[in-house]
């Protein structure tokens, strides 16, 4: 069976509600709990399927973007509800913060249920086999969950089973040392239990080994000052090489072919949101709507993104040849032979504002140019959370530790992979900050960067101030026909790299204003 029919089938059997701001309170009302569910390994498949979609659809829906690249200076706005990231004056009250926060938590509230009900509802006839891989990825994705919510807010309540939470809502926080060993523990479980292969767009051994390597290297300067845990380096060395080496896995030929929907679930896909653009709210990507400049190129009543593009800082990045840079952003003059195709393609003129150019990556046309698997706000183009590049880059810096370059041959080797896939000739030594600008290209608009900032700042806080308080913030206005850069910086400080909790949550939850507590992992 098509891995996205177990979406539509999950969605089918299930009541789908949105979550109350109170969500932390009780276990998530979209939960398959019926005691005649988990009666086969096909209606295992079902439970986790919901897992790859909906549950993460608040999350995707604009704060990967507007938190990951406004937040990291990438994505340049005129929204309200992005340009609060952008300026550094996110409160509490943000919608878009709250968003990030209920999604994740309900991906967690969601793993939690699928975990218990596998538990204790799956039948005796279901070989331990599948039940350990249906736990495993509700393990998996409880991880991730878990990983964005340690580098957005450090301190979060770690919960491992939500149905105590009806007759005791008010949990204390724990330690982000906690969090990321919780982190670790899922992705080690998903990594022994998940098979090397499966339909694709599931997770398997590989992807969780690809996240196990994230983690720790996210994790190997938490609670150290000025370098990183070697054996945090060492271990997200290890899994990365694992993935690379055996994994099967490789490079897309073309950086722009990854954001096309025919290219879904490719070979550089470790992990990535499923989406269907015809099933009900919350199952489909939404990004084209938000991000294309113009209506004309989807041709369905929405594009409202000419308000957004890049930021000066990351157009600078951009060395000359970089194929990347147009699959990512359009500049007055770019031409896309993909879009518009009755009419022979799109050029790109608009002279916008705040940035001088649009963004490209997500946008992928009206129905006509995908088979129809466009529709008002909806297209069927996944959402990468993981990619093999991720993994190399990953890989390269590991291998450096905490030296300040390195020229090991097989840093270099992945490292220059994603460049050269890239159009750029390879270098013969690197440095943190080469791998730390390769990243910010490689993943620019897929919410990754702010995420690299985060981590960099449990280690070395001044140096995240620093950067971030000279990065050009600045917006360009235009005099005939050529952008002029109005600059602009912000004086950020050290609390402005940590999320503010929700308000709604702190009333609901007082115990998230106290001081973290260490979590018993007996």
């Amino acid at each position: 069976m098509n891995f996205k029919k177990y979406i539509v089938l999950f969605i089918a059997a299930t009541t789908l509600v949105a979550c109350s701001e109170d969500f932390l309170n009780r276990p998530p009302e979209d939960a398959i709990t019926e005691d005649s569910f988990y009666k086969s390994e096909k209606e295992l498949k079902m439970a986790t399927a919901g897992l790859y979609n909906v549950v993460w659809f608040d999350y995707n829906d604009k704060a990967n973007f507007a938190i990951g690249d406004g937040g990291g200076g990438n994505f340049a706005t005129n929204d309200a509800g992005y340009d609060a990231f952008w300026r550094f004056a996110v409160t509490g009250t943000n919608y878009v913060l709250a968003e990030a926060w209920r999604s994740l938590f309900t991906v967690v509230g969601q793993a939690n249920s699928v975990i218990r009900n596998v538990n204790e509802k799956a039948d005796e006839s279901i070989p331990m086999e599948a039940k350990n891989q249906a736990i495993a990825e509700a393990r998996f994705m409880r991880g991730v969950a878990y990983l964005q919510l340690a580098l957005l807010w450090r301190e979060v309540p770690i919960i491992e089973d939500n149905v105590p939470l009806i007759s005791n809502p008010i949990i204390p926080k724990n330690t982000t040392s906690n969090v990321f060993q919780f982190v670790i523990n899922d992705l080690t479980f998903a990594a022994d239990h998940l098979p090397e292969t499966d339909e694709p767009g599931r997770v398997t051994k590989w992807s969780a080994k690809g996240m196990l390597a994230k983690a720790y290297l996210y994790r190997s300067g938490v609670g150290q000052t000025g370098s990183r845990s070697q054996d945090d380096l060492n271990m997200a060395k290890l899994h990365a090489g694992e993935v690379i080496r055996l994994s099967g896995l490789e490079l897309m030929d073309n950086y722009a072919d990854l954001y096309k929907i025919e290219n879904n679930n490719s070979p550089e896909s470790l992990f990535a949101f499923q989406w269907i653009f015809n099933g009900g709210w919350g199952t489909q990507n939404t990004h084209q709507a938000y991000l294309a400049p113009e209506g004309k190129l989807t041709g369905v009543g929405d594009g409202w993104g000419s308000g957004g593009g890049a930021a000066p800082s990351i157009k600078e990045l951009y060395e000359v040849g970089d194929e990347r840079r147009k699959a990512t952003f359009m500049y007055k003059g770019d031409f896309y032979p993909e879009l518009m195709k009755s009419e022979g393609g799109y050029l790109y003129e608009l002279e916008t504002y705040p940035a001088a150019s649009s963004v490209k990556k997500y946008v992928v046309g009206s129905p006509d140019d995908n088979d129809g698997q466009v529709a008002f706000m909806r297209t069927s183009l996944n959402t990468y959370m993981l990619r093999l590049s991720e993994v190399y880059l990953i890989y390269a810096e590991a291998a450096m530790g905490n030296n300040a370059f390195t020229s090991d041959a097989d840093a270099l080797q992945y490292y220059n992979a994603v460049r050269e896939r890239a159009g750029l000739d390879a270098k013969s030594a690197i440095t943190w900050m080469d791998i730390f600008n390769e990243r910010r290209v490689e993943f620019a608009m897929e919410g990754h960067f702010w995420y690299d900032l985060s981590r960099w700042s449990f280690y070395d806080p001044q140096a995240v101030v620093d950067y971030l308080s000279t990065q050009e913030r600045g917006s360009f206005s235009w005099t005939d026909g050529t952008p002029v850069l109005e600059s602009r910086t912000y004086n950020v400080i050290e609390s402005d790299l940590i999320m503010p909790y929700p308000e709604a949550d702190v009333v609901n939850n007082p115990l998230l204003k106290e001081a973290a507590v260490e979590y018993n992992f007996e």
